[in-house]
């Protein structure tokens, strides 16, 4: 009775452990890794974007989550080929309960450091 026992339950945590080892992993759509590459290059530009706006406009503040990337272009020549120009639009508010003041696109030269070309309001 109890090599029945012990052998049931040998074959039961083989068979499942078998059953989670061949399961494959989701893998990422493009859509994904492509929101995740603005994700961290949002994150990485943050910095300079907030001095820009708060040197600009003091009592603005913004979010990650409603800014977007508008363009982003490799800058040919130079001394590197990882030259970009990248251009992105935060929308702005002031305070949490008030209208959205307008967005403002900020034009960011990324190569060995990150350059703020232009601050237009485009409320």
């Amino acid at each position: 009775m109890k090599r029945f026992i012990v052998a049931t339950a040998l074959v039961l945590c083989l068979t499942g452990r078998m059953a989670t080892c061949t399961e494959a992993a989701p893998k990422p759509s493009i859509t994904q890794k492509h929101t995740d590459f603005y994700d961290a290059f949002l994150m990485l530009l943050n910095p300079y974007a907030e001095k820009a706006i708060r040197t600009k406009y003091p009592d603005r503040s913004y979010s990650l989550w409603n800014a977007n990337i508008l363009s982003l272009k490799r800058v040919s020549g130079g001394f590197s080929n990882y030259d970009f120009v990248v251009k992105v639009k935060y929308h702005t508010f002031t305070g949490p309960h008030n209208p959205p003041e307008g967005p403002l696109v900020i034009t960011f030269s990324v190569s060995n450091e990150v350059k703020i070309l232009k601050v237009e309001d485009n409320g």
